[in-house]
């Protein structure tokens, strides 16, 4: 009985903690040659951290941006971002300088972007502050390493989030340095090119319009614990 018991005890426990990562798979799409479109991002809590961690064919030379909607506020779509300051920050606005031209980010319904975790392989990945869209904050880097996976980081703290418990939503989109938009995203989208010869990735002056955000639940470490205290009682009380 009590091995029936404890059975049924890690097993309950092994499910609670099944909210501490989640899987969020691309949406399919190959414009770039699938290195986001068909990759699958697992996000997980590291207690003071979030962690991230790409399984992905490569995408070198291009930059993955994850907008990030932690707080209250932000923007609904990337239309007035103008820094153009160096390579992630030109994927973080989709204005090109040297055209000009721009390619548009639409949010999701309720998503308002506060922040941009760029990812470009093996050069850098580093968190933005996106408050002032002509000049975002630098915030840390991310502690970009490995290739498949990619692993990165970011400070819940730096971000406005909780140490436990809370939740925040993000969308991401493959993105040249230049600002030549792919179809290629982290949550269902819409993508129109700026011209037939884009086709199928939204290039220099065309568009992604997110249709749903993805949503990260951390978990309550506290409710986690109580539930380990309730398991070990009950193996207590069936001795």
């Amino acid at each position: 009985m009590r091995k029936s018991v404890l059975s049924a005890c890690v097993a309950t426990l092994a499910f609670a903690g099944i909210t501490q990562a989640a899987v969020y798979n691309g949406n399919g799409a190959t414009g770039f040659g699938g290195g986001v479109g068909s990759s699958a991002l697992t996000v997980t809590d590291g207690g003071t951290t979030i962690n991230f961690s790409l399984a992905s064919s490569g995408f070198s030379g291009n930059a993955l941006v994850l907008y990030l909607d932690t707080t209250t506020g932000g923007y609904g779509d990337t239309a007035s971002f103008t820094d153009i300051a160096d390579g992630g920050r030109t994927a973080i606005s989709g204005l090109n300088g040297g055209n000009p031209s721009r390619t548009t980010a639409t949010f999701a319904t309720g998503f308002l972007a506060d922040y941009a975790l760029v990812v470009e392989p093996g050069v850098f990945a580093g968190l933005f502050n996106l408050a002032t869209p002509t000049n975002f904050g630098f915030v840390a880097s991310a502690g970009l390493a490995g290739t498949n996976p990619l692993t990165f980081s970011i400070n819940k703290s730096d971000v406005g989030l909780p140490a436990s418990g809370g939740s925040f939503s993000f969308e991401g989109t493959l993105i040249s340095t230049s600002a030549y938009r792919s179809n290629e995203t982290i949550g269902t989208s819409v993508t129109v090119p700026g011209s037939v010869g884009d086709t199928p990735n939204a290039g220099f002056a065309g568009s992604t319009t997110f249709t749903t955000a993805n949503v990260v639940n951390l978990p309550e470490p506290a409710s986690l614990a109580v539930l380990g205290l309730g398991a070990a009682g009950l193996l207590r009380r069936r001795k």
